[in-house]
């Protein structure tokens, strides 16, 4: 009889081993070291149960101490495998808890088995101690049952219910009978804890691998949910890039249209003056070709013929080359508009554009005041941009002096060169800019004059900016306005 009991005691260890080697090989490609720590602590307990079926074949060192050592670990690690699938809040203390316990329980155990020789007490404690740590597989299986609910939880809960509740019959069954002859003695009680070790160990282990295999799934979703929305926040993100694309030609495009707009505009106030200047070096082509005409056709004047042919042509040149530079620089400054970026002396810009202003600040009696930087100031960018910026600043100047100005109108200008930075200064001693729109004047289709359109200086400050620089000014009421202009100059300079 003895026998049927030891064999079925084996049957649990090879369910043991059967249930864990299953579990390893099935994960084995997961390289899990909580399925490790589950199916290691299993076989452990395994072969303490072989040890524990084999009183009598083996050592009693073996069957008392060792094999208790091996149920010990093998039950603390499956506790501690289980405890990974909580949360990792405060299982430090569970650990702690666990190996404490454990500790405990051998000690005791010894002390009654060694010392005291009281196995009966002992098998109760066994049997006892393990019906309590079986009860924490049912508490875990609960917990993981309020995170979420599943199969697996479910199963854990009845598996360690299973192992506890039998396990606290047997304890109660080896009680009642008051003292143990034979631990293998068929009973009752022991029926009934076999049956349920058979069954809970059979719970645990799918529980475990069914909580392992939810877990995994749920991460696999998590990782294409996560997948699914990079996706969709880069495909977010090529359109914004996209929209932005569009969004920043758009702005050039409304700039360049503003800027043939604002050049337009500016054509107006320079007609009659620029009508006035290309006239004289037309006439003076007249004159000097009729004159020509004159000595060609005076067969008598051989005197005189080469030194008045030799004037006619050098007028010719002058008046020419005048009427060229202006149908050139206008030209150039009332373009198509598309940014053109080339190096340039900066001081050759401001003389091109003064050659346009000159006349009309003469008609209004406006005195003009240029101070250039002795060297040239090589600059790479659009020069109509920047052509526009300074008769925009330029015009503001000019405008800037009331009907009722009394005294001298003046309109300084000056270019400098400090720190690798140009500086363009141009100042008046006009009625200044009111206070109330100081803070607006670079704004779009903000102007405090009747015939103005709000873009000039707007423009201004989107050409100069565009060309990494900074303008700004300062204004007094009553005493001027100065506006300046910072730009980076090009590194390699030219010195006369």
């Amino acid at each position: 009889m003895n026998l049927d009991t030891q064999t079925t005691i084996f049957m649990i260890c090879f369910v043991y081993l059967i249930l864990h080697g299953a579990i390893w090989l099935a994960l084995q490609e997961d390289r899990s070291h909580q399925v490790k720590l589950w199916c290691a602590a299993g076989m452990f307990s395994g072969m303490a149960v072989v040890l524990l079926a084999m009183r009598g074949q083996v050592p009693e060192f073996l069957f008392l101490y060792v094999a208790q050592l091996l149920m010990l670990v093998g039950n603390w690690g499956r506790m501690v495998a289980l405890r990974m699938y909580l949360p990792a809040q405060n299982q430090d203390r569970a650990f702690w808890s666990y190996t404490l316990a454990h500790l405990l329980y051998f000690v005791v155990f010894v002390d009654l088995t060694y010392f005291l020789q009281a196995e009966w007490e002992a098998l109760i404690l066994f049997n006892a101690f393990y019906a309590v740590m079986c009860f924490e597989y049912f508490r875990m299986g609960l917990e993981l049952h309020r995170l979420r609910e599943s199969l697996g939880a479910k199963l854990l809960m009845w598996g360690g219910l299973s192992l506890s509740s039998t396990l606290a019959v047997r304890t109660l069954g080896v009680f009642m009978a008051g003292s143990i002859d034979d631990i293998y003695a068929p009973s009752w009680h022991q029926a009934i804890m076999v049956i349920g070790q058979f069954l809970g160990i059979t719970l645990c282990n799918i529980a475990f691998l069914r909580v392992f295999l939810e877990i995994a799934e749920r991460q696999k979703m998590a990782v294409a949910h996560e997948l699914t929305l990079t996706n969709e926040r880069a495909d977010a993100m090529h359109r914004t890039s996209v929209n932005l694309k569009q969004l920043l030609e758009e702005r050039e495009e409304i700039i360049r249209q503003l800027s043939l707009f604002n050049k337009t505009a500016g054509m107006g106030a320079l007609v009659a003056s620029l009508a006035h200047e290309l006239n004289q070096p037309l006439t003076v082509i007249q004159m000097n070709t009729d004159m020509i005409q004159m000595v060609l056709n005076d067969q008598d004047s051989h005197a005189t013929q080469d030194v008045n042919l030799d004037k006619a042509m050098t007028g010719l040149r002058k008046a020419n080359q005048r009427a060229a530079t202006i149908i050139t620089t206008l030209r150039n400054m009332f373009g198509s508009g598309r940014k053109t970026l080339t190096t340039f002396d900066f001081n050759e810009l401001v003389r091109d554009v003064l050659l346009l202003c000159q006349p009309s600040l003469q008609r209004q009696s406006i005195e003009l005041q240029v101070e250039l930087h002795p060297h040239a100031l090589n600059f790479t960018g659009d020069k109509s941009q920047l052509q526009q910026v300074l008769l925009n600043l330029i015009t503001n100047a000019s405008e800037a002096f009331p009907d009722s100005f009394q005294g001298v109108k003046n309109i300084a200008l000056h270019t400098k060169l400090e720190a690798a930075q140009i500086y363009l200064n141009v100042s008046d001693n006009g009625s200044g800019i009111a206070v109330e729109i100081e803070s607006m004047v670079f704004e779009l289709l903000r102007t405090n004059k009747d015939t103005g359109m709000g873009i000039g200086l707007w423009l201004s400050k989107t050409i100069v900016e565009s060309h990494q620089g900074h303008i700004s000014f300062t204004t007094s009421t009553g005493k001027g306005t100065s506006f300046m202009v910072t730009l980076p100059a090009t590194k390699e300079m030219v010195f006369f």
